[in-house]
């Protein structure tokens, strides 16, 4: 069974982000599902195929940084792809202020953790794995270190407890720093 984790963008939101001053986003493609290339490094296209896991951070994610202690205990598939269920875009609308506002973050030492395990993509179903200017330092340190962030994503609940594999498909933009991103799972 396919499960698409790409979250849908629709017309109006795109023509609305392309009208507000925060349009910058849009031009470098920093909108909806996508992978961070602040380095503008080039990704391996053994990455196209990897196995997953998900790790359930619902509970803990809006109240504190999820941590090493919280994924200790789950087997990270080596060059895997480790997603978050943060629960963040099931309670707010993606785009609406609540969305991007104090959303739930990973700390340096998970980043730290996460990267010595060579693994090739850290997914999250919110607007990053840290905020604000700290967001864009820990997508760098992730590619510098052959990781790439997606963002927003969706339907991670559904992988809870699933063993399956990832299809991430991007499309190389020399300019843009956010590659749009089609992420799909396959239970196996």
């Amino acid at each position: 069974m396919m499960i698409d984790l790409t979250t849908t963008i629709t017309k109006e939101f795109l023509e609305w982000m392309e009208n507000s001053p925060n349009n910058k986003h849009v031009n470098t493609g920093h909108v909806g599902t996508h992978l961070d290339t602040y380095k503008k490094s080039s990704i391996p296209l053994e990455y196209f195929k990897t196995k997953g896991v998900v790790i359930d951070v619902e509970k803990i994610a809006n109240l504190r940084e999820i941590t090493v202690k919280d994924v200790i205990e789950v087997e990270i598939p080596p060059n895997g792809f480790v997603l978050f269920y943060t629960g963040r875009i099931n309670e707010f609308e993606y785009g609406s202020e609540q969305y991007f506002a104090n959303h739930p973050q990973l700390s340096h030492e998970l980043l730290d953790y996460l990267l010595k395990k060579k693994i090739c993509f850290i997914g999250i179903d919110c607007a990053g794995v840290r905020r604000g200017e700290e967001h864009q330092a820990a997508d760098e340190l992730c590619e510098l270190n052959g990781c790439y962030v997606i963002e927003n994503l969706c339907n991670l609940q559904k992988l809870i407890d699933k063993k399956f594999e990832i299809y991430t498909m991007w499309l190389d933009n020399p300019r843009a720093t956010g590659l749009p991103c089609k992420v799909l799972a396959e239970i196996i």
